[in-house]
């Protein structure tokens, strides 16, 4: 005959429950999302800063909304994308200077050639 299968105890099934609801809640890390033309410059740069990331979002003039992650250092950047210098309509100016992550290299940029840190102060 088939051999029965060892009873579990509710001792068991507590300890494995304590530990899924262990793993499960460590801290989610959603990205922030920003509207720039009713923020600060330097609020939005300092978001970048503290957090690395940020969607920022604004309405184009022709009442679209345009958004993109941007970043506080090059070095965030994934895969084949390098950071440029970008800039976003913010509540005190027509233009915040930002790091967005371009996917689309220059020509001239190589395997062998160094490309710029690019990093937030503030």
């Amino acid at each position: 005959m088939f051999p029965c299968p060892p009873a579990r105890t509710p001792l068991a099934g507590a300890a494995l429950m304590g530990v899924v609801l262990a793993l499960s809640s460590g801290p989610a890390h959603a990205i922030s999302r920003i509207e720039t033309t009713s923020t600060q410059c330097s609020a939005i740069r300092a978001a970048l800063v503290r957090e690395g990331e940020a969607i920022l979002r604004h309405t184009s003039k022709r009442g679209l909304p345009i958004y993109d992650r941007y970043v506080s250092s090059s070095l965030l950047c994934p895969g084949n994308t390098i950071g440029v210098w970008a800039s976003v309509p913010a509540r005190d100016t027509n233009a915040c200077r930002v790091i967005a992550c371009d996917a689309n290299a220059s020509e001239d940029d190589t395997f062998f050639r160094t490309r710029p840190l690019l990093r937030i102060t503030q």
